[in-house]
């Protein structure tokens, strides 16, 4: 019973701080004419507040966004996000999940692309804010909350902490976990004084809260002796300042204090004044008849209880009937409005039908097309825009094809014609071991260069059927990279040192392991062939900020020139046209690097030969 009125009072406290002084409409018209910022913003204010509580949700988030768009012009961007977090917190106390989910995704992302501190604190708040209400996770709402709390406190934002920690005890207080609270009481209190002391105004509707809270508080832990001058603080404050909260809020605080004293008939004569004040704004909330028929049987008054319990079925009943004939109402329109679409589709569907006949008849299927293609671009300028679009995109697929195609067949066609020609002169009978020797060895060079050419072909047309989505697997960093070297030791020049450099930091990862093998593969190979001398390293760290695992392939070769940093990696590109290979490789691993959402790149400070640096993403097993 004591959990489920600390979260009524509570919820009851933060909606009703604001009156319904003016209509809405009247506001928005009154704006126009403003042209100080402060008045503009306190217009907008009270058109959401009251948007709000008549439940015009479309409203709301029209005038909340247009006034953010406001913000933009005017170069405000911390009022923009503190307004953005309003709407959201406003949207999960409506229960609108899904809403307020997806808007605070929005102002995180649109904080972390600003890189704004404020914004990623209002970010962190409404996760916060989420979770309380959402997933009831007090754990994981605290640490959103302590979150944003760190961010304005170093940003010097002492309003924005003040309405943190209020929020962080609002949610003790609502499980009734009164001995959690004391710490950030004394916060707020140490901070109020800070506050006061930089001269930044605490608004009376927050320290009356603070108050509220402290009396509820020390009631709970120490009982009412211990409380009483907080209390009669506390009235004071709202006497001398009544708009600081609603009525209705007052007698929320003021029943919970009665519940929580077990003054039953304290807590009857506010629940009257609770009712009164809805009642005279014509408002009627069935559950306070049921909540005061309980207060009624605890004093014993069991004829008093049985009226409110009648009275409570009578009203939930009549309410509930309301809103099913609202629903019915909906549900009506609804399909009206689904049937006259519907009849729209088959009407639509019968004069399409009835053109493709007259259209057969008068000059036949391509007739029928020329027209249709016609009406398109002469009806629908967007659809002509995606066709001219999808031509391009054709005619330059066909280009890449024709391209690639010829490459192809010059890659191919030399070594092919090298083998044919030293297997003929192996057919004869004239030659000695050493000419069978360097001819065999010549074939088996050619031979070798072909397959390499058609795995790394092979390897092009993968990518078109493959995803980032590709099953991962874990990888033992060090067992990769040996096995990359061990393919690779062959073909190093005599001298040259190639060795991996082990990383103590970590060990394994999850990746697609053939795809992480192509890569290092292809960036090694580039680095034997055109290094004589020295040494080639491969090594790794984690870069665990940006949640990346980089590596760098670095050598002591002949560089690269920095005009030609970005062509290396294009299809069939050779620094040299001299040295074997088929310009693939690198194209390749690049390719590769975007479907994983990494990145690679030369490093041009290196100044010994050349550094390739690959960021490969660290993600969890898929």
């Amino acid at each position: 019973m004591m959990m489920r009125y600390a979260k009524w009072y509570l919820a009851v406290l933060v909606l009703g701080m604001y009156p319904l002084s003016m209509h809405a409409a009247d506001l928005h018209k009154g704006m126009e004419a403003l042209a100080d910022s402060a008045q503009i913003e306190q217009v907008y204010d009270s058109l959401n507040s009251h948007y709000y509580q008549l439940g015009e949700i479309d409203s709301l988030k029209k005038y909340t966004y247009e006034y953010m768009d406001w913000c933009s012009r005017h170069n405000q961007p911390d009022t923009r996000y503190m307004r953005w977090r309003q709407y959201i917190q406003r949207m999960t106390e409506k229960g609108m999940q899904e809403e307020s989910m997806a808007e605070t995704a929005k102002l995180h992302e649109d904080a972390e692309k600003a890189k704004s501190k404020y914004g990623l604190a209002c970010g962190e708040m409404c996760i916060g804010y989420n979770h309380r209400v959402f997933g009831n996770n007090v754990k994981l709402c605290i640490e959103y909350y302590n979150n944003a709390l760190k961010l304005f406190e170093e940003g010097n934002y002492y309003r924005d902490a003040y309405v943190v920690q209020l929020n962080i005890v609002q949610t003790y207080l609502s499980r009734s976990e009164y001995t959690e609270v004391e710490e950030y009481l004394n916060k707020l209190e140490l901070l109020e004084g800070r506050m006061i002391k930089k001269k930044v105004p605490v608004e009376p509707s927050l320290h009356l809260r603070f108050c509220e809270f402290r009396v509820i508080s020390l009631l709970a832990n120490k009982g009412k002796k211990a409380a009483e001058s907080y209390i009669v603080s506390t009235d004071n404050f709202y006497r001398q300042n009544p708009g600081s909260s609603t009525p209705e809020a007052w007698f929320a605080y003021k029943i919970m204090c009665c519940r929580i004293l077990g003054d039953v008939r304290g807590n009857i004569a506010y629940m009257d004044s609770l009712m009164n004040y809805q009642n005279a704004l014509g408002m009627c909330y069935p559950y306070n008849y049921y909540e005061k028929a309980q207060l009624q049987e605890e004093l014993g008054d069991y004829h008093a209880a049985c009226g409110n319990y009648r009275t409570y079925i009578t009203v939930n009943d009549s309410i509930r009937t309301a809103e099913m004939d609202d629903k019915l109402s909906k549900y009506t329109a609804q399909f009206e409005v689904d049937r006259l679409k519907m009849e729209k589709l088959e009407l639509s569907a019968k004069l399409s039908s009835e053109r493709l006949i007259i259209a057969l008849i008068a000059g036949g299927i391509f007739l029928l097309l020329l027209l249709v293609i016609t009406y398109l671009y002469v009806h629908t300028l967007s659809i002509n825009r995606k066709l001219e679009t999808a031509r391009k995109a054709v005619q330059k697929m066909s280009e890449v094809k024709n391209s690639f195609i010829q490459h192809i067949t010059h890659e191919i066609r030399t070594p092919l014609n090298s083998i044919v020609g030293f297997s003929g002169l192996l057919a004869t009978e004239k030659l000695d071991e050493t000419e069978k020797r360097e001819y065999a060895s010549q074939v088996e060079s050619n031979n070798t260069y072909l397959l390499g050419l058609m795995e790394n072909i092979l390897n092009i047309a993968d990518m078109d059927s493959q995803t980032a989505d590709m099953p991962r697997e874990e990888v033992k960093v060090d067992a990769c990279c040996d096995e990359c070297i061990e393919a690779l030791r062959p073909e190093l020049k005599p001298g040259v040192e190639l060795k991996c450099l082990p990383s103590p930091g970590v060990s394994t990862f999850y990746a697609v392991h053939s795809w992480l093998k192509i890569v290092l593969v292809a960036l090694l190979d580039n680095a034997v062939k055109f290094t004589e001398k020295g040494y080639i390293h491969i090594s790794y760290a984690e870069d665990k900020p940006r949640r990346i695992l980089r590596f760098l392939i670095e050598d002591t070769g002949i560089g690269i020139k920095p005009d030609e940093t970005e062509r290396i990696f294009e299809r069939f590109y050779k620094v040299d046209t001299f040295t074997k290979g088929s310009g693939l490789g690198l194209a390749i691993a690049r390719e590769i690097m975007e479907m994983v959402g990494g990145r690679i790149y030369l490093d041009d400070t290196w100044k010994e030969g050349c550094r390739f640096v690959v960021e490969w993403p660290m993600k969890d097993k898929s």
